[in-house]
C-alpha cells in the first residue's frame, strides 16, 4: 500500500479533464469494473466513476500543476534555474505534477520496487502535461501541426542492466500508444552520471557535458518524419520525456545534442516538477 495524505478534492478539475485520462481499451467486464482495486492504496474503486486505476481519494491527492509561473520549465512558483541559464536548447517544458512526498513514493514504488501496475497511471498523468504543451503552442507563436514524435532521456548501459528497464522509455511507449504518436529513440548515454538531485547546479552542468550522443539511426528517423510535414511550413517537433525535472540541466543537454545535429524543435514532457 502506498501512503496517502489528507486530500482536498479538486472536483471542478476532475469533471473537466476526466476524459483525458481514459485508457484507449474499454474495460469490458462490468462486474470487474465495479470491484476493481486502486493501484496505489489497494482500496475499492468504481471504474465507472473513477479513472487512472485510482480510487477518488488517491486521485484527489495528486498535486496537479494547474498553472505555471515559469514559462520555460513550467514550474508553478518562482524559478531560480531558468533565469540563470545562458542558452536554452529546448523550447519549453511542462510537467504533470509537483514532486511532493506522495509522488516520490509512487515513483519509487515503480522504479525501484518494480510495481509495473503503476505504468498506465503515470502515462495517464502525462496526458495532462501533454495537453498543457499543446494548449500553449499558439501563445508561444508555435502554431501548426502539433507534435510529431516522443523520445526519452536514455540510461547508461550499466544502470539499465542493473534496473532492468528505463522508466522514461516505458512511460514514453505507453504515452505514445495513448496519443497515437510514434516513439523515436534519438540519444544514447555515453557514461553513467550520479543522481543529479544531490549535486549543485555547477556540478550538474559539468557532469553532463558529453554524457549523451545522437544515435546513428536518429537522422533517418527524423528524415522520415520530415517527409510527413513537408510543405506545411512547420518543423518536426519532438517531445523529450523524463520522469522528473529538477533543474533542467539533463533536458537542456539532451536538447543541445539533438538540435545541433537535427532540424527539430525539442519540448520537455515531464511527469513531475
Amino acid at each position: 500500500m502506498i501512503g496517502l495524505p489528507n486530500p482536498k478534492p479538486p472536483a471542478v478539475w476532475w469533471s473537466k479533464v476526466k476524459r483525458w485520462f481514459q485508457s484507449p481499451e474499454a474495460e469490458t467486464n462490468a462486474r470487474d469494473r465495479e470491484t476493481a482495486n486502486c493501484v496505489c492504496c489497494g482500496g475499492r474503486r468504481s471504474s465507472s466513476k473513477e479513472s487512472l486505476g485510482l480510487c477518488m481519494a488517491c486521485f484527489n491527492a495528486i498535486p496537479w500543476i494547474m498553472a505555471v509561473r515559469c514559462p520555460v520549465c513550467g514550474r508553478p512558483d518562482d524559478c531560480p534555474d531558468c533565469v540563470r541559464r545562458t542558452t536554452c536548447f529546448f523550447r519549453y517544458s511542462r510537467s504533470a505534477v509537483r514532486y511532493d512526498s506522495l509522488m516520490k513514493e509512487w515513483l519509487a514504488s515503480y522504479k525501484y520496487r518494480g510495481n509495473e501496475r503503476l505504468l498506465p497511471l503515470f502515462s495517464g498523468m502525462l496526458v495532462h502535461a501533454y495537453h498543457q504543451l499543446v494548449k500553449e503552442l499558439p501563445a508561444a507563436g508555435q502554431e501548426g501541426s502539433g507534435f510529431h514524435c516522443i523520445s526519452y532521456v536514455p540510461m547508461n548501459v550499466s544502470r539499465l542492466a542493473e534496473r532492468g528497464f528505463n522508466q522514461a522509455e516505458a512511460m514514453a511507449i505507453e504515452l505514445g500508444r495513448r496519443l497515437s504518436l510514434p516513439v523515436v529513440p534519438l540519444l544514447e548515454r555515453t557514461r553513467h552520471t550520479a543522481k543529479q538531485s544531490f549535486k549543485s547546479r555547477g556540478e550538474r552542468l559539468n557532469d553532463l557535458q558529453g554524457a549523451f550522443k545522437l544515435l546513428e539511426e536518429a537522422i533517418g528517423s527524423i528524415a522520415r518524419l520530415e517527409e510527413g510535414v513537408a510543405g506545411q511550413g512547420w518543423p518536426v517537433r519532438v517531445l523529450l520525456l523524463d520522469d522528473v525535472y529538477t533543474t533542467g540541466s539533463t533536458l537542456n543537454q539532451c536538447a543541445q545534442t539533438i538540435t545541433q545535429s537535427l532540424p527539430v524543435e525539442v519540448y520537455g514532457l515531464m511527469w513531475a516538477r
